[in-house]
């Protein structure tokens, strides 16, 4: 069967979390085409029998792939995953479809523009500096009085090559090890941002919007972790619409995606809440990632992915919409980020069925197969799975997310076992 369509959706790396878009689309009747922006990061859960067409940039040209995308009525262009957010919005300024400003792209990309961003437009935000060069650096941090302090490169995402640093040394041995490292975003790093350590409550913020228009789908606020350490929450516990905490940093977080130019679309936002108010860590104009939309949509009847499929579908009702979201009951859910405590190579089969006694598992995804390699979780790059716990009962949650890590470690520690 051939088909041809008027209104085509254009998902610029659909892998990751991004790759629940397309069968979204093609699920309401709508064809989607595929654009790759690079070969050098993991495609996880990319399937070219999503699309009706597929290009590719690593073998083509962003000239060559404007004039083949000519050929068809494109309804929307949208970044599936972070490494698509800088390639859709390239294309996007070539056609008339909602977007997001490409000349202020590096705004929602780059690390250090994106906390400047915040600043020129009067938006609270963590004091920074970034260079190319360790003695730039270095010099900085002497200035700045600073004694713990963030280093990460400005191209990069999630934990990798981030470190927290507490002295010149510690900084500068970061940089020396990172310089030049391809990371998990298929990019070099060449330039670093140092930011001044936010201390508070780290929450999470999910986001859609429309013609400038913002709406927070959903909250998250990150508990337990290793202090001093990046990234190591044991899990996230969705946060109640109408509680303080919600309406503070939604506030900031409208304001704050102003600033940097989001118009249109995702937005992945994590945000700490300190003594003098909220302040930006970072932004993606995307979806969020590691997230199991269906867990989302059963705690409150729409998502992140929801929202974003019905507002590029239909953007006149967005406002609509999202007034009467807000006024959708919500249940407790928790986040779990699975962690495996030992390493080595898988030599069983990892047995999911034991954790069919916990009447409020909601979702639960383990990537490792037998076979490869478990590393030790350290950060979020590293870890294994993750679980979506789900019910009216704090107390609930609580006894099963007990139980939930004790049959955890025994299913990684038997996976492991010859």
């Amino acid at each position: 069967m051939q088909t041809r369509s008027k209104n085509v959706i254009v998902i610029v790396d659909g892998w990751a979390s991004g790759r629940y878009l397309a069968p979204a689309f093609v699920g309401r009747g709508y064809d989607c085409i595929h654009v790759s922006s690079t070969d050098k990061t993991s495609h996880a859960g990319y399937r070219k029998s999503d699309y009706i067409d597929n290009f590719e940039l690593e073998s083509s040209t962003p000239s060559a792939i404007l004039e083949r995308l000519r050929g068809y009525s494109i309804k929307a262009i949208v970044p599936g995953c972070e490494s698509g957010v800088v390639l859709a919005d390239l294309l996007a300024n070539n056609f008339d479809v909602p977007r997001n400003d490409a000349t202020t792209t590096q705004a929602r990309r780059n690390k250090y523009h994106m906390i400047e961003a915040l600043r020129k437009a009067g938006v609270s935000s963590m004091k920074q500096f970034a260079s190319e060069s360790i003695s730039e650096i270095l010099a900085w941090y002497t200035a700045s009085e600073l004694k713990t302090v963030i280093v990460k490169p400005t191209m990069g995402c999630r934990s990798d090559g981030v470190a927290l640093c507490s002295n010149a040394a510690e900084i500068e041995s970061t940089l020396v090890s990172n310089h030049g490292k391809l990371n998990v975003m298929g990019v070099v790093n060449t330039e670093f941002v140092i930011q001044e350590r936010l201390e508070g409550i780290e929450l999470m913020v999910n986001s859609v919007s429309c013609g400038g228009d913002h709406f927070v789908t959903d909250m998250w606020i990150g508990v337990g972790g290793i202090k001093n350490r990046i990234s190591t929450d044991e899990y996230a516990e969705l946060i109640m619409r109408g509680t303080e905490i919600f309406e503070t940093v939604e506030r900031y977080v409208i304001d704050m995606l102003d600033a940097i130019g989001v118009r249109n679309g995702a937005a992945h936002s994590e945000v700490m809440l300190t003594v003098n108010g909220p302040r930006l860590i970072e932004c993606g104009a995307r979806l969020t990632g590691a997230q199991l939309f269906a867990a989302v949509e059963e705690a409150q009847g729409y998502s992140q992915l929801s929202m974003t499929v019905e507002t590029v579908l239909n953007p006149g009702q967005f406002r609509i919409r999202a007034d009467a979201l807000r006024k959708s009951n919500q249940r407790n859910l928790r986040f779990v980020y699975m962690c495996s405590k030992s390493d080595g190579y898988l030599v069983n089969d990892l047995d999911l069925s034991q954790f069919d006694q916990l009447a409020t598992l909601e979702r639960m995804i383990v990537f490792p197969r037998i076979g490869e390699y478990l590393p030790k979780t350290h950060d979020t790059v590293g870890r294994p799975g993750y679980a979506f716990l789900l019910s009216d009962d704090n107390q609930a949650l609580d006894m099963d997310y007990l139980r939930f890590r004790e049959l955890e470690s025994k299913m990684f520690q038997d996976a492991l076992d010859a």
